[in-house]
This record gives C-alpha cells, structure tokens and sequence, in this order.
C-alpha cells in the first residue's frame, strides 16, 4: 500500500492549490497543506508545468476542471443539473519559488473560475452558467518561509483555516464535512409541502477559518508541533466589515504504522456592525499505511452558540492498477443552528476512483439531511447526490 501523506504527497499539495492548514518541513521548506482541499497522489506523479532557473527558483502552473452532476430531493420535489464542484472548486493558478540564502521567497496566485457552483444553486435559483466575480479570487500571497518559520501576506488562509475538518479520505470532493459548499442554497420542505427559509447551509457550519486579506505567522516545526496566529479583513466583499484574530496549533507525527495529523484553533470575529464572535474547533485524522483504513474525528463551536461533531471513517486501497480507491462513510450531528434546541443530522457514502495516467478522479456522494427544531414546523428530510470528474494539472 502506497503511504499517501509522507512528504512527497504534501510538497506537491503545495504546488497543486491546497490551503494552508498544517505546516511541515519539505526540503528546507514549510509546505501547507489542507484537510478539504489537498491534493493525494501517486508518487510517480509531478506537475508537468514546472519551470526552473539556474538559481533553484521554480514557476509551477497548475489547475483543475471539476464538473459534477448534483440532485437534490427535498421530499416534495427534486433539483437537478449539471454544477462546478462547490467542494472543490474549478481553478487555475501558479507558484513561484526562489531560494534566496538561508529561506524561500514564494508568491501565489490562484482564482476559481466563476462556473456556476453547486452551493448556490437552489429550488428557487439556479445562476448564470459563468459569472466571475472578485470573490473567486482565492489566493494573492506573498509569504517567506526561513529557518525562524513562515511569514504569509494577502489574500490566503487564516491561521485557523482547515483546523475543523482534517481528512484523509480522499473523498470530500464527493462529500465535505459540513456539506455546505455541496447543497447549500437548498431549502428544507415542510410537512405540507412548501419550502421553508431553513436553507442546508444555514443548519451546516463546521466553523473553522477561511481565505482572507491577512498577515499570517507560522513557526518551525518543534516536534512535530507547528503554531500559527494571523489577523486579517475581508476584502473581496465589500460588505463585510469584519476583522479577524485566529491562532492554531497543529502536531502531525507517525505512532507505529498510524499517521497522525491534529490540529486545534480559536479565532475572534470583530464586527463593528454586530455582536462579535468567537469560535474553537479541534480535529483529528489517522491514517493506517499498511491497510489504507482511517478515520477523522472533529467538533467544533461558536463560544455561546450552535457546536457540531462530526466522524469519517473511510478506506484507500489499490484495487485497480489505475489508480486508488478510496470509499468512506460519515455522520455530522450539529445543534443549535437558527435556533436554541435545533437539531441537524446528515450522514453519506462516497466512493473515489483515481486514474493516474489521465490526471483524473471519477466520484459519487449521497448524503441524507435532517433538521428538527422546537417550532411547530416539522421539516421533510432530504437528500443530496454528486457524481462529477475531477481532471488536474
């Protein structure tokens, strides 16, 4: 069995678009990596636009297409079409390296493509095909990676980001943590049969970071032990006067055959125009090397407000010469959500085929959502379906 999360899978999780959630020495370097986002290959794979000067710098452009067909039932009625992978979204991007003495001077730019995102489609909307806007921007970073750690500047991901829902599934593209990036704008059916303002989205939050505007801290990696504190505003909407404070710690080590990744934030939204927030979140995923068995565990919080657990258990293994399988099962449970006493529950199957040769994954996910609360409205439960391919570069 392949080990897909050594250092080679997290080098190249750098070059091919994953945020950063959990930092470790690649080459003298610090390379990020993110539970929802990272990209797990085969270790005979390397970008193939890379380009190198003589003095050890390196341009790597990279991308990917990922359209998905999604159907959603409410119980009353069904939705469906074709979407762009709200989970993980079509991109394109490049990095630039240049060592520069003792550190590494890296600068990132990558933007989704404005392709109609299943997490806005809805019984009531459905976008326009194509509509780029300033917020698919996802990242515009300068960063410094030295022996005293990595200083990050710009648009990019908070300290906290990805500290909610570690995964080593393989599988979120088929089916993410909260389900939000996936059905979101969907609205739960009542018992007589019309729709309500309780969106999938609105009862689904694992309450972890995001990309913003910031100024970002990492250190070196002590024991396995990397902390990270960034203060940042969003500035891709307008709209959102907000400012953020988050700080993290994270700890990926090997006990026996296991690979472990942790990660634990706590970040502080100050918003001129509403009370502010504060929200902690905690995770774990282990990975067993020989058989491709793991788990990932998480809960989260907004401190006085809705909390969440979740699990995923799920398999990798290389049933076909084409590449790896990779099957899972998960339960969310959150409580709180729009009002005191509400209840959410979801739980799905996903299945994962890679083709190595072709650059592809070919997916499926089924998720079933439920939602009560202490009103007298009784919500219809619903189920959510993704079947897409996703081709990088």
């Amino acid at each position: 069995m392949r080990n897909l999360i050594g250092a080679a899978g997290l080098a190249c999780t750098m070059a091919m678009g994953g945020t950063a959630a959990s930092a470790q020495s690649v080459g003298g370097q610090t390379a990020y990596d993110t539970a929802e986002e990272r990209v797990i290959v085969s270790p005979v794979f390397s970008p193939g636009l890379t380009f190198r000067n003589a003095s050890g710098g390196e341009v790597t452009f990279y991308g990917q297409f990922n359209p998905a067909y999604q159907w959603f039932d409410d119980g009353g009625e069904t939705t469906s079409g074709l979407v762009d992978n709200g989970n993980w979204n079509s991109r394109l991007g490049f990095l630039i390296t240049q060592p520069i003495d003792s550190g590494t001077l890296r600068f990132r730019f990558e933007t989704g493509l404005g392709l109609r995102s299943s997490a806005a489609v809805s019984q009531l909307e459905r976008p326009d095909r194509v509509n780029w806007q300033r917020t698919s921007l996802r990242w515009v970073e300068v960063a410094w990676d030295s022996p005293f750690g990595t200083i990050s500047l710009a648009q990019g991901s908070t300290a906290s980001d990805g500290t909610a829902n570690i995964d080593n599934s393989f599988t979120f593209h088929a089916g993410a943590a909260d389900s939000s990036d996936g059905f979101s704008s969907f609205r739960f059916r009542d018992s007589n049969g019309d729709l309500t303002d309780i969106t999938i989205g609105a009862v689904n939050d694992t309450f972890g970071g995001n990309r913003r505007f910031r100024i970002r801290y990492d250190t070196p990696s002590y024991a396995g032990f990397v902390f990270s504190t960034s203060f940042g505003r969003e500035v891709l909407n307008s709209a959102d006067n907000r400012r953020f404070y988050d700080i993290a710690v994270r700890w990926n080590g090997e006990l026996g055959d296991v690979s472990i990744q942790t990660a634990a934030s706590y970040g502080w939204d100050q918003d001129p125009d509403a009370p502010n927030e504060r929200r902690v979140a905690a995770t774990a995923s282990l990975f067993h090397n020989p058989t491709g068995l793991n788990l990932a565990l998480g809960a989260s919080s907004r401190i006085d407000g809705p909390n969440q657990v979740y699990i995923r258990a799920g398999w990798r293994t290389d049933l076909f010469d084409v590449g790896t399988t990779s099957l899972s099962s998960d339960y969310f449970r959150g409580r709180d959500f729009v009002t005191d006493g509400a209840r959410t529950r979801n739980y799905g199957l996903y299945a994962v085929q890679s083709f190595d040769a072709l650059s592809l994954d070919v997916y499926a996910g089924w998720r079933r959502f439920s939602y009560r609360d202490r009103t007298p409205t009784s919500y219809q439960d619903a189920n959510g379906f993704l079947l897409g391919a996703r081709w990088f570069f």
